[in-house]
């Protein structure tokens, strides 16, 4: 039997890779995230940021299964330690923003390098650089909603309140 011929150029099979591995370093984050979340008390948050490092795990998997259907072998990265010493709640929300919105442009700018290139792979593209718009205005809004709130406790707990509804 033939062997599936191999679709993606270097250079964008590459880059897929290092997408994945965002994508892993993500789900890992996030599982910090929970964790300080359950450590700290903050109960809602904790299963709302598993939840999120479920959706950061499927992502990853999608684009495996992208390369894997274009005749490549995912290349999977070493991931470092995420961080997981937080102040408060709103810092953890300012983090994943920032998380967010850097893999937001990551996305961007590797549609705005396949568009005219990779037609199937700027397609594919599309629907994360979706997925990241929305993760950057719902955590935008959070932050927003939290402004001038203070460290304390019940006034963070009121903020959980506003991420998990």
């Amino acid at each position: 039997m033939k062997k599936k011929s191999k679709i993606l150029s270097d250079k964008v099979e590459s880059k897929i890779n290092e997408l994945i591995g965002e994508e892993l370093k993500a789900m890992y984050a996030y599982s910090a995230i929970a964790n300080w979340c359950q450590t700290n008390g903050y109960l809602q948050a904790f299963t709302f940021f598993l939840g999120e490092s479920n959706d950061e795990k499927k992502h990853s998997e999608v684009w495996q299964k992208y390369v894997l259907d274009l005749g490549c072998t995912p290349e999977l990265v070493y991931i470092d330690t995420p961080e997981s010493d937080f102040n408060s709640l709103s810092e953890v929300i300012e983090f994943a923003l920032d998380m967010e919105t850097s893999l937001g442009k990551m996305y961007s700018d590797f549609a705005s390098d396949v568009v005219s290139k990779d037609a199937m792979t700027f397609t594919k593209t599309q629907e994360f650089v979706s997925i990241q718009i929305e993760s950057i205005g719902f955590y935008g809004d959070i932050c927003a909603a939290g402004e001038g709130l203070s460290t304390d406790k019940f006034q963070q707990l009121m903020l959980e309140k506003i991420l998990v509804k």
